[in-house]
């Protein structure tokens, strides 16, 4: 959709498919208020659910689901979800403990030999991301494995004969996206059935999850929607295609607003697992993290326990979170990559408590060619940053400013004002300081600074 200008400012015309909103409450018409901006400059595109102590109260979908076809997004539309596929992968080898297949303290060598600290690792510390193993995720030929068909014996293969980054049962530091590999394999040695096929009978099956399942690349019996990455200041471009199979375990899931919410409903009403595995996977006396969740634990923002699960992959961005004082579920999926989801999650959630949330209400001011090419440049940051003494540079494309994250994302940068700025990947706001002669000197990110360094 092709912005028009006036006055030195963007107003960008708002398309918006609501598949339904469940009573015209006043908390409902703050959702839709509160998500038409991000709609509108395309930096958001999928469904959206809330519920309430089980019932729904916000239910719309956004955008489309193909783009150059003219699909729309609908509640029935299914998504990649990413990384909140540990929460099923969880599940599942949960009810495999339940039925005596599995036991939590059990070494993970008992199952599978030749690990790394196997003999140490227990299936728990697996549950938990804190069992010390290096990641697939972070070998140099990461990406070679995405372009190729792979197994969850496969994929643990790739980190046979490397160090453990940590001993296990410590303090989880990262993402353990292999543990969640080792899990899917276990589930395949308990069950004697491919993981799609297993992930079908512990978890979609009993669930009632139509519209869910594993992708092992294979037919999958239905269509799922294309994934987009951010493209300029308003753009959307069709993400590079992965081979799922390659997240099999920690992402590579896909499903629909609906079946997720089922989902939880049933358990939290232990229909499928004890109140004893639930009371496990919910557990925060140990960790903050662990079972699918990235937090769960008290949040000053909520003044409660707060269980949030997120996930990014090319092309996608989930994100579900669950406040059990008000019972409380936001659920949010997008075809569109970027971390905006969990934010956008948690600003929803504001609304229906009743906390206060920042809307996206900023003016975007265009850019000439000249007055970006100013501010083109390279920033150091230091070792306190996101990603530990990072440069960042911001180029001038055809397309606008760009941000450009060593080893990635290339971050489109929105213009709204006086050299002040949002990361339209990430979200943060950002400030390049010129100095007299207009060449920038500084880029305030977030609450950090990082100088300018020479080309």
């Amino acid at each position: 959709m092709r912005p028009a200008i006036r006055h030195g400012v963007i107003f960008v015309a708002l398309y918006v498919f609501c598949t339904s909103i469940c009573d015209a409450t006043p908390a409902s018409e703050a959702i839709e208020s509160y998500l038409k901006p991000f709609v509108a400059t395309n930096n958001f595109s999928g469904s959206v659910l809330v519920t309430k102590n089980g019932r729904a109260i916000f239910e719309s979908s956004y955008g489309y689901a193909d783009r150059e076809g003219h699909v729309r997004n609908s509640a029935d539309t299914r998504f990649h979800i990413a990384s909140m596929s540990m929460l099923f992968t969880a599940f599942a080898a949960m009810r495999l403990v339940e039925r005596n297949e599995l036991a939590l303290d059990e070494p993970v060598a008992d199952i599978v030999p030749d690990l790394p600290n196997g003999d140490r690792i227990t299936v728990r510390e697996l549950l938990e991301q804190t069992s010390g193993l290096p990641d697939a995720n972070d070998l140099p030929n990461y990406d070679a494995l995405l372009r190729a068909h792979q197994t969850p014996d496969s994929l643990v293969r790739q980190i046979r004969g490397l160090k453990p980054v940590a001993d296990p049962g410590g303090k989880n530091t990262h993402e353990e996206h292999s543990a969640y590999n080792l899990l899917a394999l276990i589930i395949e040695r308990k069950t004697g059935l491919p993981f799609a096929q297993a992930m079908q009978k512990l978890v979609f099956e009993p669930t009632g999850m139509q519209n869910s399942g594993a992708d092992d690349d294979s037919a999958i019996g239905g269509w799922v929607a294309l994934g987009y990455n951010l493209f300029g200041e308003f753009g959307l471009k069709r993400a590079d295609a992965i081979h799922w199979s390659a997240k099999t375990g920690n992402g590579s899931d896909y499903s629909t607003v609906g079946d997720i919410s089922k989902w939880f409903s049933e358990f939290l009403d232990d229909k499928l697992l004890s109140a004893e595995s639930r009371a496990a996977i919910l557990a925060t006396d140990k960790t903050d993290v662990g079972f699918g969740w990235d937090e769960k634990g008290f949040d000053r923002r909520f003044n409660q326990t707060l269980y949030l699960s997120s996930g990014r992959s090319p092309g996608f961005s989930s994100v579900m979170l669950y406040l059990p004082n008000e019972g409380v579920t936001v659920i949010v999926l997008t075809n569109v990559e970027h971390a905006l989801n969990v934010l956008i999650g948690e600003n929803i959630a504001s609304i229906v408590v009743g906390k206060p949330y920042k809307p996206f209400a900023d003016r975007l001011v265009p850019l000439t060619v000249d007055q970006r090419q100013q501010l083109v440049g390279h920033f150091k940051f230091g070792p306190d940053f996101y990603r530990p003494n990072a440069t960042l540079a911001i180029a001038n494309t055809a397309q606008g400013l760009v941000l450009d994250w060593p080893g990635g994302p290339e971050a489109p940068l929105l213009s709204i004002g006086n050299g002040n700025f949002i990361d339209r990947y990430y979200w943060i706001r950002a400030t390049v300081v010129q100095d007299g002669a207009s060449l920038p000197v500084k880029l305030t990110y977030g609450k950090f600074q990082g100088n300018s360094v020479p080309l």
